[in-house]
């Protein structure tokens, strides 16, 4: 697998980051060229190809690597915090609590800059992964691929499912950059040493998301509802972002069929009772749902999971690991009361050692009513626990998990001390939890525990939104919609009275918080401004209306040496 990426690696650094010349290119074989030649004759070599797509797209909830050379690949030590969290933080419901130099734009907008490493990061991993999909694409229509399929027929589906692996995660990309970027290069080919171009435009954000409605219509059309193994992208996924693309459109009648086709054909459903793993244990159905993510424990819910495992079960390959539980896990051992224990003690009984990078807002901690088992003591960690040193085998709770402490405005607005020790005692989320089944490695940063990374509560509140959104329906319809998810919850029912476009958003944070990108949300639905201003202590001073985009990175700016790029407004070139 470390090898299938470092060819993606070779290829991508062609794309922007190159500054070597054409006749340099043709001096050389291109060995990017020649290993995908002969990767890409036959079904398992595109499988194989696909492989390593799917690897780009699990670095989502990997620590993030500033590397961007295949000599580096595998070194995620510069910037600890994952990919994920860019479309989390600086949001309305969470900010950046044990930051890094790199994201200090969250907290402050105003310290958001063209060399930001973080965002260089996400704009060429992004862009990676598009251009190993292009590359499967092409490849994937030379008459002499043997499809291994045995007739006609088969081979015709095998690429077909191909090419609809390819175009979903293409799109998926696109996702990713518009909401981030706004318009951004489209790239639709290839791009190895032979096809190097350094004269880039940035396409207009619509007419990337009709490319995007014809990718991901063509992954509905040739994917399966279900595929034994989860991790894999079936139709239910395509067509899940399908309906939040004509969200993003304004098409809601289509948003709103899409999204129902999901929840009454497609086999998911939501989860009502306890199930899996965890069941013995005291908790309810919605941690359960992190606890046993796959379909084969009873999980109905999962459309899309990450697969992992710990390295000791790995006797060949490239193994990755996930960082998601140090993002979004208070980093409690900064409290003396913590510290003065044995953390690897403290960190099994707690849920895994966190750094707490994300925290949720104050007003956000308060969205959720009394009995709502998505905010419940099985739901978040709201206290600390550690085996009493006086009586053995009692079970002693030693910090209770508070609030935020008040503070001043100008705390809030400029200060640089972006590590704040009162966030190390703040509630956290059980979503994530993960303590390695080695006692000795208990406090270690990394997890290999499987995940979800979409379920179908998620396309309820896509429907919710289209229905609210669709004149025909409305909100007595999108009521009906969301008391699906609050009783599960165990939440108040609600009518048509108590909905607007900022329920179904803080209805967004009850069940989603730390697994959407809450970004992307607020942007589409045109709320980012007002409601980060409204609820965000820290990112409200310094927000403004420019900050809506994110800066085009320098590196790739600088690159593009045959054309000017313009960058986003209010960010200098």
């Amino acid at each position: 697998m470390k090898n299938i990426k470092a060819l993606f690696i070779i290829t991508f650094l062609s794309l922007f980051i190159t500054s070597c010349s054409e006749k340099e290119f043709l001096e050389e074989i291109p060995k990017d060229d020649v290993y995908a030649e002969n990767l890409y004759l036959t079904y398992d070599g595109f499988t194989m190809g696909l492989n390593a797509a799917y690897a780009w797209i699990r670095d989502e909830y990997s620590r993030m690597s500033s590397s961007s050379s295949v000599s580096e690949l595998g070194d995620p030590s510069s910037i600890p915090i994952t990919n994920q969290l860019i479309w989390t933080i600086g949001t309305d419901n969470a900010f950046n609590s044990n930051g890094h130099s790199a994201v200090r734009w969250a907290n402050w907008p105003h310290q958001t800059y063209t060399d930001d490493s973080s965002l260089e990061v996400i704009f060429l991993w992004l862009y990676r992964v598009i251009n190993s999909c292009n590359m499967i694409l092409t490849r994937a229509e030379n008459p002499d691929v043997d499809w291994q399929g045995g007739s006609p027929a088969v081979d015709e589906e095998r690429k077909n499912y191909v090419k609809a692996q390819a175009l979903f995660i293409r799109a998926w990309a696109y996702r990713h950059l518009t909401y981030t970027w706004g318009d951004v290069p489209l790239s639709l080919d290839e791009i190895n040493g032979l096809t190097y171009k350094s004269d880039w435009e940035r396409t207009p954000v619509a007419e990337i998301r009709e490319q995007m409605e014809e990718d991901l219509v063509f992954a509905c059309d040739h994917l399966d509802w279900k595929y034994d193994n989860p991790s894999l992208v079936n139709k239910a996924v395509a067509q899940h972002y399908l309906a939040e693309l004509h969200l993003a459109t304004g098409e809601y009648d289509l948003a709103s069929a899409e999204a129902s086709d999901i929840i009454n054909n497609s086999g998911y459903a939501l989860v009502t009772s306890r199930f899996g793993s965890n069941a013995g244990n005291p908790g309810n159905c919605f941690v359960d749902l992190f606890r046993s993510p796959l379909p084969g424990d009873g999980n109905t819910e999962s459309l899309w999971v990450f697969l992992n495992t710990e390295p000791e079960n790995v006797t060949t390959g490239y193994q990755e690991y996930n960082y998601m539980k140090n993002m979004y896990t208070s980093y409690y051992s900064k409290q003396s009361v913590v510290s003065s224990k044995d953390l690897t003690v403290f960190y099994q009984y707690n849920g895994g050692k966190g750094a707490g990078r994300a925290s949720i807002t104050n007003d956000a901690l308060s969205w959720w009513e009394d009995g709502d088992i998505r905010f419940d003591e099985f739901s978040w960690r709201k206290y600390l626990i550690y085996p009493s040193e006086t009586v053995q085998g009692q079970i002693d709770t030693i910090m209770v998990c508070d609030t935020f402490p008040e503070q001043s405005a100008s705390f809030y607005a400029s200060n640089n001390d972006y590590e704040h020790s009162e966030a190390s005692m703040w509630p956290s989320p059980t979503k994530w939890d993960y303590v390695h089944p080695l006692d000795a490695n208990a406090s270690s940063s990394d997890q290999y525990n499987d995940q979800i990374y979409l379920r179908l509560a998620e396309t309820y509140l896509v429907l919710a939104e289209a229905q609210l959104m669709d004149p025909a329906q409305g909100p007595d319809v999108a009521a009906i919609t969301l008391n699906v998810l609050r009783s599960r919850a165990n939440a108040s029912l609600i009518t048509g009275a108590d909905v607007d476009i900022d329920f179904i958003l803080d209805e967004r944070s009850r069940e989603l918080y730390s697994e959407e990108h809450r970004r992307h949300h607020l942007l589409r639905t045109g709320k980012f401004l007002e409601r980060v201003r409204a609820h965000n202590m820290f990112a409200r001073y310094t927000l403004a209306d420019y900050n809506v985009l994110l800066p085009i990175p320098q590196k790739v700016i600088d690159a593009n040496t045959g054309l000017v790029m313009i960058n986003n407004p209010g960010y200098d070139n």
